[in-house]
């Protein structure tokens, strides 16, 4: 895997040219095939020259994958896809609408992109972080907070102690 001075020196300067796969070089006139894909709903994040937004990974393919993205990064642009512990890297190939597709640096690893899924579902049922979780990583430090999967439990518990605590103080003004 690329380090993360190699990264960042890639999304700065994603410019430069990186041979695409499954395009017929001039003067070849053989067609080859398209790599088989694979249907999956990831939720990841991704980071371009905007920095990092919420994806989703909606197809993979041995060299790259499929993304849903609110503002997708124009054609060209090198990106850090990550999910819980893995971090790919890839150049942004064609993009319609809110769909891009990403040509990867290195060949994808199906059962660790899975595992890797796995694992943050995991982290989220346990709720407590792990030893090597994102304070020990600057990187994962800065992507977005994930999405509680209980987004109100907050504001019930908070509810809840707001109403305990007036019926204790009516209760007390009573007996005054």
């Amino acid at each position: 895997m690329a380090g993360k001075a190699a990264v960042s020196a890639m999304l700065r300067n994603s410019t430069r040219a990186m041979p695409s796969i499954g395009v017929v070089a001039p003067g070849d006139h053989q067609m080859q095939p398209r790599e088989s894909r694979r249907e999956v709903v990831i939720p990841a994040q991704m980071r371009s020259k905007r920095g990092w937004s919420d994806v989703t990974i909606r197809n993979i393919s041995p060299h790259g994958m499929m993304l849903l993205a609110p503002f997708p990064p124009r054609p060209g642009t090198y990106v850090e896809v990550r999910k819980a512990s893995l971090a790919l890297v890839g150049r942004v190939v064609w993009v319609k609408g809110k769909t891009l597709g990403i040509q990867l640096l290195e060949r994808l690893n199906f059962n660790a992109l899975l595992r890797a899924a796995n694992e943050s579902w995991a982290a989220g049922q346990n709720g407590a972080p792990r030893a090597g979780d994102r304070q020990d990583d600057p990187v994962a430090a800065a992507l977005p907070a994930h999405e509680t999967r209980y987004p109100l439990r907050g504001w019930l518990l908070a509810g809840t102690a707001i109403l305990f605590a007036g019926t204790c103080a009516a209760i007390l003004l009573a007996h005054i």
